[in-house]
């Protein structure tokens, strides 16, 4: 059963920017949880505390781990799901405040003041009266956050719909064997279309992009407690080592150190 993550909405009463510009909410599951396509007419900032959560917007695929946040400007059609148990936090923008900040997605990596800012702001910034400490706060939190550098690790979708079959298939099934010629094949294009176009629509070559949606979908595994050598397999490497480090050329740290941040532990090797 999909249900959303239960985070009550920012009632705004002014198109200034004055205070309530931010509401929030904090929240822990226990289950994998799903929120359907949607948007929302005020920007969002969603923090993890322990976990794993993942959006998915039309032309990118974000995940969120332990420590990061993600900023979703207003009005941007996404999906949310999370893996297993989570904690986190998100803070809603009113739409004045929001236009100060990129009207694109972007991940970064929360320092401590941040997160402790935050913490205190989604638990006690929803529905109450705003005193001058708590706009103190809120400002300082808003300093904060926009300054912090921004983290490249999304997985960008093509927009092309031959492309775009090929990356649902391969997302589906990111152990798929068959190599760049059978894909463009598939895609009924020519190896030389397929290599121009993909890297036009992403960005990047498809075998980069593949082994970054193969780590992406080894961390959704991580964070549901599976064994660092089953998620390897899970995802198409034979070798333990092949998977470490590939997925420390993108994550900068281990499989092994990633299960223990999100709160794992089972993971059985490196």
């Amino acid at each position: 059963m999909c249900a959303t993550f239960p985070i009550p909405p920012l009632t705004p009463d002014s198109a200034t920017g004055e205070p309530p510009w931010l509401s929030g909410g904090y929240f822990s599951q226990t289950t994998r949880r799903m929120a359907e396509r949607h948007e929302h007419a005020y920007g969002q900032i969603l923090g993890v505390d322990e976990g794993v959560i993942g959006i998915r917007t039309e032309p990118s695929y974000w995940q969120i781990g332990p420590g990061q946040c993600l900023w979703l400007p207003p009005g941007l059609p996404h999906q949310a799901r999370s893996h297993g148990a989570i904690t986190g936090w998100l803070l809603y923008i009113s739409e004045a405040r929001s236009q100060t900040l990129s009207s694109e997605p972007f991940l970064t990596q929360g320092s401590r003041l941040l997160r402790a800012q935050a913490e205190r702001l989604a638990r006690h910034a929803s529905g109450m009266i705003w005193d001058k400490p708590l706009f103190r706060l809120a400002e300082s939190f808003w300093d904060e956050f926009r300054s912090l550098p921004h983290a490249a690790l999304s997985l960008p979708l093509p927009m092309d719909p031959r492309l775009g079959r090929v990356a649902d298939l391969l997302s589906d099934n990111p152990a798929d064997p068959r190599e760049q010629p059978d894909w463009a094949s598939d895609a009924g294009m020519s190896p030389r279309s397929f290599v121009r176009r993909f890297m036009a629509e992403t960005g990047m070559p498809f075998s980069t992009w593949r082994r970054r949606l193969r780590v992406l979908a080894a961390q959704e595994l991580l964070a549901r407690g599976r064994s660092v050598t089953d998620a390897a397999l899970e995802v198409g490497y034979e070798s333990s080592g092949a998977f470490g480090a590939a997925f420390r050329s993108i994550t900068g740290c281990s499989p092994r150190e990633y299960s223990k941040l999100r709160g794992g532990g089972h993971d059985r090797t490196s």
